[in-house]
């Protein structure tokens, strides 16, 4: 590969989280969504919000912006991301598509809800 083409970003999917627009580094978003059942409350970061159904499968609920260290937001709006041990959704204020930039890299391995690592797909 040429080093120009290297070094060219890539086109990534991204979300909108309050202010930040974000893009995934270790995973692929699949799907919005809008429908999700919450669960009751816990104080466990790891613990899902809730969940919702992506292909027949249960897909578990975070919200994004707590996972960062942000507010929690009240929207509804979720992107379900695919990862090799399977589906998780985010709450996310806006699904913004293809982008070339972003300010904010989410590297999903490293969120504390998995408690072990995961690889993209």
């Amino acid at each position: 590969m040429p080093l120009p083409a290297f070094l060219r970003r890539r086109a990534a999917m991204a979300v909108r989280v309050h202010d930040t627009l974000c893009t995934f580094l270790d995973g692929t978003i699949v799907a919005r969504a809008d429908n999700w059942r919450p669960l009751r409350d816990s104080d466990d970061a790891r613990r899902a919000l809730g969940h919702t159904s992506y292909r027949g499968e249960l897909v578990p609920v975070y919200d994004l912006a707590a996972q960062m260290g942000n507010r929690p937001s009240r929207s509804c709006e979720l992107a379900i991301v695919k990862m090799t041990g399977g589906y998780v959704a985010f709450l996310i204020d806006e699904f913004i598509g293809n982008t070339s930039a972003a300010s904010e890299a989410i590297n999903l391995s490293q969120l504390e809800i998995f408690g072990q690592n995961r690889v993209a797909v």
